[in-house]
C-alpha cells in the first residue's frame, strides 16, 4: 500500500475526494494551507503522482522551490519537509521539540537536503511545521 491513501495514479485528487479521507483533520489541512499562502509569497499548490509506494501528495511550491508536502492518509495526514544544512543547523537552536530536533539529526542527508515527516492528527502539530517552515523560507 502506498504511503498517501490516493494511489491511483489515474485518478487525481480533489477537494472532495480529500475531505472524505481526512474526517475530522479535513479542516487542519484547510488552516494549515491558508497560513503557508499567506505568510509566504508566491505560493503555488500542485497535485503530484510520485509512485506505487508513494501515491500522490499534495505541493506547496514559492517559485521552483518546493516548500511543504501534504500526503493524505485515513483520517489524518502527513506532512513533509526538507531541510537544506542551513536549516538543520537553525533547527538545532530553535525551540522546537527535541524528538523533531532528534529526527532531523538522525535524518540521511541528501543533496537536496534531510527531510522530515510529521503525522498531523490534531492541532498540536502545526506549531512545529510554522516553526520548520519559517527555518526553512529563511535559509
Amino acid at each position: 500500500m502506498a504511503v498517501s491513501v490516493f494511489d491511483d495514479k489515474s485518478i487525481i485528487p480533489n477537494d472532495d475526494m480529500v475531505s472524505a479521507v481526512l474526517e475530522n483533520t479535513n479542516s487542519i489541512w484547510d488552516e494549515l494551507q491558508s497560513y503557508v499562502k499567506a505568510e509566504f509569497p508566491n505560493i503555488t499548490g500542485e497535485w503530484k503522482h510520485y509512485g506505487k509506494t508513494s501515491g500522490w501528495a499534495y505541493k506547496l511550491i514559492s517559485k521552483k522551490r518546493n516548500l511543504l508536502f501534504f500526503i493524505p492518509q485515513n483520517g489524518c495526514f502527513r506532512v513533509r519537509i526538507v531541510l537544506g544544512e542551513k536549516a538543520v543547523a537553525c533547527v538545532a537552536a530553535s525551540n522546537l521539540p527535541d524528538e523533531i530536533k532528534a529526527a532531523i539529526q538522525t535524518a540521511t542527508p541528501y543533496a537536496e537536503g534531510r527531510s522530515i515527516d510529521i503525522d498531523i492528527n490534531s492541532c498540536e502539530q502545526l506549531e512545529s511545521v510554522k516553526i520548520l517552515l519559517k527555518i526553512k523560507f529563511n535559509n
